[in-house]
């Protein structure tokens, strides 16, 4: 039913999106490369899910240091404001909520942007909606065939595959703008650093030892490898003590977490459930994390934490960890990655860490 309900969805953006789409004349591209001394403002548009808004942090960054005098303001959806705050390349975040719709539309038309840039290298009935209501001088993204009436500069998709990080650079490149970092990043308050510290002083039992945080959960559950699994791996590398473990427990996984502790011995400990900047620190603060492929498994790379990751879906080149010690474990189309496997890709990645976190 959820998967009927989803499909209904995009059929009705994309029939919504072709009726715009008669009404609206194509456009003619602008010189290259342009000349961003005359720009003043720019918007970022990337009203996806989790993983993509941390993918695009060094966008912002390489917009800032190419022309500090631009004012960068991102449109990200609601729930992903807290991964670009405190983040000095960003001067103003616009959050994108369907219920809020006016609000968005009101503040997007207010600020008169010069350029906005779409990152969605596959084409997005709502990131094109937002870049259109936007109003901006120029509109940048990829081209795709729906939306050649809608960019005045449209960069070819091709057939080389790309991490999603450099997919979003490409655009910065193809106009001109100079690429000062590859590697997201996230920026933290004295006040997050001060909560998630004492938080830990007091959840661990052993802080002389390694932190590992294991997230058995995933969004959609054919996507993720075997709970018993991961409640093995927790087992044997808790016992071993070469590490402490910690289970991450995400809203609504409360049930998955206490059915893996009902059945191990001993049983291992969980975070509370955090806000997601939150999340992302004590991800920071720990010395390794386990877990599916799924969006935290991005904070990883952002905050630079060396992860062991199981991809049972997608495409590794393009959205596997990036710039960070990690191991990358495929499992598509079968059930044959084993426990032993695994952990001991994790005891061989905790052995070459050079040094250990200290909270």
């Amino acid at each position: 039913m959820a998967e009927l309900a989803r499909k209904t969805e995009r059929i009705a953006k994309h029939v919504l999106w072709a009726i715009i789409r008669l009404f609206s004349s194509k456009k003619k591209s602008p010189p290259l490369p342009i000349n961003f001394t005359s720009v003043s403002s720019v918007l970022v548009i990337r009203p996806d899910r989790l993983g993509d808004v941390v993918l695009s942090t060094p966008v912002y960054e390489s917009i800032k240091k190419s022309f500090p005098h631009l004012r960068v303001s991102a449109v990200v959806s609601r729930s992903n404001v807290p991964i670009l705050t405190n983040n000095p390349n960003v001067d103003e975040i616009i959050p994108f909520d369907l219920k809020n719709l006016g609000t968005t539309i009101k503040q997007l038309r207010h600020n008169r942007f010069d350029i906005a840039f779409t990152l969605n290298k596959k084409f997005s009935v709502i990131a094109s909606l937002l870049a259109l209501i936007s109003k901006a001088k120029y509109k940048i993204g990829y081209a795709h065939d729906e939306t050649t009436w809608l960019y005045d500069v449209r960069l070819p998709i091709g057939n080389q595959h790309h991490h999603e990080s450099l997919n979003n650079l490409e655009l910065l490149n193809h106009v001109g703008l100079a690429i000062s970092s590859k590697s997201p990043r996230l920026y933290f308050s004295k006040d997050e650093e001060k909560k998630i510290t004492t938080m830990l002083n007091t959840l661990r039992k052993y802080p002389e030892l390694p932190l590992v945080l294991i997230k058995p959960g995933t969004r959609i559950e054919k996507w993720g490898w075997e709970t018993e699994n991961f409640q093995i791996v927790a087992e044997r590398l808790s016992s071993s003590k070469k590490a402490e473990v910690l289970f991450i427990c995400g809203p609504g996984e409360e049930p998955l977490i206490n059915r893996i502790n009902k059945r191990g011995n001993p049983k291992i400990d969980r975070l509370p459930i955090l806000l997601i900047k939150e999340l992302a620190l004590v991800i920071k603060k720990s010395d390794l994390l386990f877990c599916n492929h799924t969006g935290i498994m991005h904070f990883a790379s952002a905050v630079e934490t060396p992860v062991v990751v199981i991809f049972k879906h997608g495409e590794t080149e393009r959205w596997g960890p990036i710039n960070i010690p990690h191991i990358l474990l495929e499992e598509k189309n079968s059930d044959t990655l084993s426990p032993e496997i695994v952990l001991n890709k994790i005891n061989q990645l905790l052995t070459n860490i050079p040094d250990r976190k200290t909270i």
